[in-house]
Parts: C-alpha cells; sequence; structure tokens
C-alpha cells in the first residue's frame, strides 16, 4: 500500500571504487565496498535511519528529518575518512534532501528522492551536499556549518536549486568571498526559433528540448533530426547545448565559424543558427535560430 511520507533521503556512494577493483582485484575490492556499506548502514540506524537499498557501492536510506540525516551524514564521512586499506585512503560522496515521498513496502519514491540523488552526483570525494529548503530545516549548529555553493536546474522544475554544502571538516572549508544571497545576476533569456514556433530558455524555464518528436518543447519535423535531438539549459547565467542526436548539430555563430557538436555539449553566446543533422544553408529546412532577448 502507497503512503505519503515526509522523509529525508540520503544517498552515500564510495569514491573510486572503479580503482578499487582494478588495482586489488574482484574480491579483495569487493570486501572493502562491503565493509564501507556495513559501516554507512550501521550510522544510519544508529540516527535512526532504515536502509532502503544498496545500489553497488551506493546506500539509499531514510530518516525522519532532515536533522537525523545531516547527523548521520556527517559521521558518515567521519568513519569512512577514517578508513585506509592498502595505503588507500577511503572517501565517500553524500547527498540529502528531506520532503514529500510515496513509500511502498520497504522502497521510497518521489520528489524527495529524485533531489537527494541530484545531490549525490553534485558531489565529490568527501563531500556532503544538500538543498537550500534542506539546509533551512536543519538545527542550528548544522545550519551554521552550511554554505551556498552553488545553484542547478532539476528536471521537472521550474525554477533553480540552490545547492548547499555541509561543512563537516572546518580545515577544508574554501573562503567565500560573497554570499550568493549578495551576488546580482541579470535575468537572462535565449529564444530559439524553427518555422515559426518559438521557446525561450532562462530563469523562467531553465531548459527545453528540440527534436523530432512531439514531446519536444521545439518540433523539427526533419528526416535528419532525430527524436531528441538537443537540450538547452540554462546554468548559472549560460545556456548549455548538449547534442543527443545520430547525426549531430551544426553551431553557427553569426560572424563566427561553424563548428559540428556530436554527443557533447557548447556555450551558446549572442545569436547564430543551428543545423540539426546537417549544415546550414539557405534552403535547409532543419535550422534553428538562436538569439539573447
Amino acid at each position: 500500500m502507497l503512503q505519503d511520507v515526509r522523509l529525508a533521503v540520503l544517498f552515500a556512494d564510495i569514491s573510486g571504487s572503479t580503482q578499487l577493483y582494478d588495482t586489488l582485484g574482484d574480491l579483495r575490492a569487493r570486501a572493502i565496498v562491503a565493509q564501507c556499506l556495513s559501516v554507512m548502514t550501521e550510522v544510519t540506524e544508529k540516527h535512526g535511519g532504515t536502509l532502503i537499498k544498496t545500489i553497488g557501492d551506493e546506500v539509499m536510506t531514510s530518516f525522519p528529518d532532515a536533522g537525523a540525516a545531516g547527523v548521520a551524514a556527517v559521521e558518515m564521512q567521519e568513519c569512512i575518512a577514517g578508513m585506509v586499506v592498502e595505503g588507500r585512503k577511503m572517501a565517500i560522496r553524500v547527498g540529502f534532501h528531506e520532503g514529500p515521498t510515496l513509500r511502498e513496502d520497504d522502497d521510497v519514491f518521489g520528489d524527495a528522492v529524485n533531489l537527494a540523488a541530484r545531490m549525490v552526483s553534485q558531489a565529490k570525494a568527501g563531500q556532503i551536499l544538500t538543498t537550500g529548503e534542506t539546509a533551512a530545516a536543519l538545527p542550528l549548529t548544522l545550519r551554521n556549518a552550511c554554505r551556498q555553493i552553488d545553484l542547478t536546474v532539476v528536471k521537472g522544475k521550474r525554477d533553480e536549486i540552490a545547492i548547499h554544502e555541509l561543512v563537516w571538516q572546518a580545515s577544508d572549508a574554501t573562503i567565500m568571498r560573497a554570499p550568493w544571497a549578495a551576488r546580482h545576476r541579470d535575468a537572462r533569456r535565449m529564444a530559439f526559433s524553427a518555422s515559426g514556433v518559438s521557446v525561450e530558455v532562462g530563469d523562467a524555464h531553465g531548459a527545453a528540448t528540440i527534436g523530432r518528436a512531439d514531446q519536444n518543447d521545439l518540433v523539427v519535423r526533419q528526416p535528419v533530426v532525430s527524436r531528441l535531438h538537443a537540450r538547452i539549459e540554462y546554468r548559472n547565467g549560460r545556456f548549455v547545448l548538449t547534442d543527443l542526436s545520430a547525426n549531430g548539430t551544426y553551431v553557427v555563430p553569426d560572424g563566427g565559424e561553424t563548428r559540428l557538436l556530436h554527443r557533447d555539449s557548447l556555450d551558446l553566446t549572442g545569436s547564430g543558427e543551428l543545423g540539426l543533422g546537417e549544415t546550414v544553408s539557405p534552403n535547409s529546412p532543419a535550422v534553428v535560430r538562436y538569439a539573447l532577448c
């Protein structure tokens, strides 16, 4: 039976596990990974959390609230950082978020799971990341150890999500010259148009897709265009084009040189044209015009 419940979901994974298998062999590496997973599970249970599942070298856990998850995240880092195996110092990455979830049997789904997974994917070895919303819900001692380090676009979210680092080693903290709240960023938009239809990417709409399929934000129905051809994201004031196609995307800035982008990303600036699957020409039907608004 599905249950609506508010939980803090935490992911923690072992950094460099692939290198462990490469250098130590499968049996020894597997034993080390199992030891780390056991430590993280023990810490979870100690602070009132529940192990949802292990996924390779990663644990997915849940806690009653953000405070319990934050304390557990710090203790996980402290325990794993103290482990030295075969002369190698172990490290983990941790991400967590508190929010609404759907619980069914022994598994958890929903918004909090997706955001927690996004946080751990952004974290570096030895780092704990959470969202601004969750950081604000932490007890004072943990909240004072948080600082905003970035903004990110999350699929399904209209607004950018603030990323906060929970600093668990004060000596490792980078001095922040100015708080994020004091940094001014002009609202920016970039328009993409083809065949009389236009979509915008920017502060209000953080991402858009272009392709042949009807599900795209900008549809270009040409045989050389892939069903999902490209994605544009607004990241910290930058417009990032990612080609996802079979034939590539030709980027032609106004007054600049043509560049073929294939399964890669590129920042778009100013204005120009995109050739979807073929070079830009006066008669090409697969051309998208882009320009800053």
